[in-house]
């Protein structure tokens, strides 16, 4: 998530103390707050900051976004314990720095991304790209693909396939101490989860495809377009926890040689 720039502004004819930060606003000028490298503070330092929050109500400090003045509203509206927006004034407008106060007290950094509540599933709701969550029974942080249309965890995991020598049409490749794949034999998923994306190289170019199996059922496939090497980030083949990953050479392909394919996924609730 990007930092935003926060800059207090002093209009006064005196120096402003900012007392929590340890920062002097000279009058008539300017200070950096966050956003930069040598900024004295985090955005989180800054929303917290009672003896800004309370110079910024006396008009007597200015803040500007690194584009343009703030109004008081904008710089002060936050949400409280229940969710709802506060402050001054409050609506739409007020969404350039938020003081965000949640029920352990902590403050949040507010970016374009929302962040849902916390649960053991996907939330409920219409989400936008990039949203996020915190799956408590997966352990793990959640964002939504809108171009998959699902909840997808931000880390995931590769399991790589390949064989030296020649593998023949409607053959499983080779994983982990040469043994040949299987509807049985492979990655087993230790949770459910999506093929996001698949890569390979081979020494032959040749027009098959790459088929990733779940359990022996074929879930996605990349055509080599009849290239020595490729790929393709547009994947988008489910599977569930417990199922046996493998990857098998298209049965009305072609014979590959010395070919290598990495398959990579993310996680589901």
């Amino acid at each position: 998530m990007s930092i935003p720039i926060v800059i207090a502004k002093n209009p006064t004819g005196g120096d402003i103390y900012l007392s929590r930060l340890g920062v002097t606003v000279p009058a008539g000028n300017q200070e950096t707050l966050c956003g930069v490298v040598d900024a004295p503070a985090s955005f989180y330092e800054v929303c917290s900051d009672d003896s800004l929050i309370a110079q910024v109500t006396a008009g007597n400090i200015v803040i500007n976004d690194g584009t343009s003045d703030l109004a008081t509203n904008e710089a002060l509206a936050y949400l409280d314990a229940s969710g709802n927006m506060n402050g001054p004034v409050t609506g739409a407008a007020a969404n350039k720095l938020l003081r965000l106060l949640d029920t352990s007290g902590r403050y949040t950094e507010v970016t374009d991304q929302a962040l849902w509540p916390s649960g053991a599933a996907d939330p409920v709701g219409a989400p936008g790209d990039g949203d996020l969550y915190y799956n408590t029974a997966l352990d793990m942080l959640m964002a939504y693909d809108a171009g998959r249309g699902k909840w997808l965890s931000t880390e995931g995991d590769t399991f790589q396939v390949g064989q030296n020598g020649n593998v023949p049409v409607g053959t499983y490749y080779k994983g982990v101490a040469g043994k040949t794949l299987s509807a049985t034999l492979g990655y087993v998923a230790p949770f459910n989860g999506t093929v996001i994306s698949m890569s390979f190289s081979m020494t032959t170019a040749v027009n098959t495809d790459f088929e990733a199996m779940a359990s022996g059922v074929q879930i996605e496939a990349l055509n080599t377009g009849g290239a020595a090497t490729g790929y393709s980030t547009s994947l988008d083949g489910d599977f569930s926890q417990g199922d046996v990953l493998a990857v098998m050479n298209d049965a009305t392909g072609a014979q590959t040689r010395d070919a290598q394919c990495w398959v990579r996924m993310k996680w589901r609730a």
